[in-house]
């Protein structure tokens, strides 16, 4: 592997040579083509295993390309390899699939939730090195409304970040996840239900003054239409942490310069 200096920088392909440029090195990256080519791993016999890993690998990146369009409303919190972090959670989830053969299992994230508190979403400010505080969250009977407080917040000493903020605001954002399955009919991997990540809904709070004062939040949103209808489904709650240098009183107060966030529950 080579480093790509000087002004002639790009990415792609040059006869055996490609380039490509690596966000968590911040640099350009050198290296030779080589291995099989795609028509023998297509169809040789010998590389039957290669085709089963390269269908689950393909149901954990579909089934994070879910994920992370649901949250696409607070995608600028995302920071660093985020995506390979999801990506590898929905490994993680596939492998409880003991029933399906290799290369069809499912990503089934409504059997194995729990899991996806622990993904990352930002490799500089951790979610949960940042906010320490009690979550009250609560799905409605209906299955329509999530509602999450946080009571007494004194964000001087319960949110922490790795350089001076005046002001912060909280975002709760609701989705529904769909399981990622194999279609027989298709001879593809699919989501159980189409369309879930457009149903995204978020409640922002007002942007309030760093203090040592307890502050209460209370934010709730609602889908249009009852949740988990159909099995293979989870509710999935988000919350980000957005924080700025100014005031809120200031003149120049204007967007966060930095923010975070994480899964906080989930509904199945």
């Amino acid at each position: 592997m080579a480093q790509l200096k000087g002004p002639m920088q790009f990415t792609g392909s040059v006869g055996n040579i490609r380039s490509y440029y690596d966000k968590r090195l911040k640099r350009y990256i050198l290296s030779t083509k080589g291995g099989a080519s795609k028509d023998i791993i297509l169809n040789n016999p010998a590389f039957a295993r290669t085709r089963e890993n390269m269908n689950d690998f393909s149901a954990c990146s579909m089934w994070a390309s879910l994920l992370r369009m649901a949250l696409s409303s607070i995608m600028n919190l995302y920071r660093g390899n985020y995506f390979s972090d999801i990506v590898s959670y929905g490994k993680k989830i596939q492998k409880f699939d003991t029933v399906n053969a290799k290369g069809k299992r499912e990503v089934a994230s409504s059997k194995a939730s729990s899991l996806l508190k622990l993904i990352h979403f930002n490799e500089d400010q951790p979610f949960d090195r940042t906010f320490c505080s009690p979550l009250r969250i609560a799905f409605s009977d209906d299955k329509k409304s999530v509602a999450l407080q946080i009571k007494s917040f004194q964000s001087f000493g319960q949110l922490h970040w790795q350089f001076d903020f005046q002001s912060y605001r909280f975002s709760m954002i609701i989705f529904q996840l769909a399981d990622m399955i194999w279609s027989e009919e298709k001879q593809k991997y699919k989501p159980v239900v189409d369309g879930l990540d457009k149903l995204t809904k978020i409640a922002v709070s007002d942007w309030q003054d760093r203090s040592v004062e307890l502050v209460d939040f209370n934010l709730e949103a609602s889908f249009a239409e009852p949740a988990l209808q159909q099995p293979g489904t989870t509710v999935v709650v988000a919350l980000g942490i957005e924080v700025s240098c100014s005031p809120v009183c200031s003149l120049n107060h204007t967007a966060a310069i930095g923010g975070t966030m994480g899964i906080v529950a989930c509904f199945v």
